[in-house]
């Protein structure tokens, strides 16, 4: 990481790039099976704070992604600018973002199939928000906040407009995260689905780390069970610290997609590691592929 100060503010640059040999079988629904070597990862990431006084800031975070092919050009990502002081804070975000499921994805996965992928749709979901988040004090472990999250970005017309509860309860090792999602009546069309509550509960015992998620069903589509992306999901994920090194495990299922995935992470120096995976992923259409990859990477 490198810092700068000035008379105004502190900027932090953190960044970080990687390569994967990855391979992923064919399936019966793409009937493409694909195996080679990429730069998986290629980033930097702008943290400006700025002390405004009286124990409030300002901070603004940016993202700017370069992985991909050759000459493919860079691609900006997660930016937000927050007002923080004795009162909470209120924070304007452009992300790519879905539920808190997303978040506790622990083992050190370097899959060249990932979870989120299209054709994966159903366990895990994300996509392109803008929102307003407003998070109140921590009091007793305790952290409660409201999120206004337009689908889509930029000054395009919103795809769906979503108000969240957000709560947080963290004490010593455990940390427990619920969100009640209501999708705004004008985006909702016949039988579908208009709240969603979402959990996580993480506890860290030292020896393993251990996270659990549930999600009660995508918002915005049918309500009938016999409906994939309908369904609740569940997560379970697990990492273990060897010495200075990780081996860890995700799972995750919704009605008939699941994914499964093993990996270990091998710490050359806190910043420079080398990795391995496995796993296979199943969606709603029957999409079936293993999938294997190795990754080098250096972070800075």
């Amino acid at each position: 990481m490198a810092a700068v100060s000035t008379s105004y503010a502190q900027v932090a640059i953190t960044g970080g790039v990687d390569f994967t040999f990855g391979k992923s079988t064919a399936d019966s629904v793409t009937g493409v099976a694909s195996k080679g070597l990429a730069a998986t990862d290629a980033y930097i990431d702008v943290n400006v704070t700025e002390d405004l006084g009286g124990g409030s800031k300002a901070v603004i975070n940016m993202e700017f992604n370069a992985d991909g092919a050759w000459a493919a050009g860079a691609y900006s990502g997660d930016k937000n600018i927050t007002l923080a002081g004795p009162s909470g804070s209120i924070t304007l975000a452009n992300s790519r973002s879905g539920s808190i499921l997303n978040n506790i994805m622990l083992a050190p996965i370097v899959s060249s199939t990932d979870h989120w992928s299209a054709a994966n749709a159903g366990v895990m979901a994300r996509g392109n928000v803008d929102a307003l988040v407003v998070m109140l004090p921590a009091m007793s472990g305790f952290t409660l906040g409201y999120k206004y999250v337009e689908g889509g970005d930029s000054y395009s017309t919103p795809t769906s407009v979503t108000h969240v509860l957000y709560g947080k309860y963290a004490q010593g090792p455990l940390t427990v995260v619920g969100e009640y999602n209501i999708r705004a009546s004008e985006y909702l069309v016949g039988d579908v689905r208009g709240q969603r509550t979402d959990l996580t509960a993480t506890y860290d015992a030292g020896v393993a780390k251990v996270a659990l998620g549930y999600e009660s069903g995508n918002l915005a589509t049918a309500n009938s069970s016999s409906v994939g992306t309908a369904a609740a999901a569940m997560l379970l994920s697990v990492v273990a610290p060897v010495g200075s090194h990780s081996i860890g495990l995700n799972y995750g299922k919704r009605d008939a997609a699941s994914f499964t995935e093993l990996g270990g992470q091998y710490n050359f120096s806190k910043q420079t590691y080398v990795g391995a995976s496995l796993g296979t992923i199943v969606n709603q259409a029957g999409f079936s592929s293993d999938t294997f990859g190795i990754r080098l990477g250096k972070n800075f």
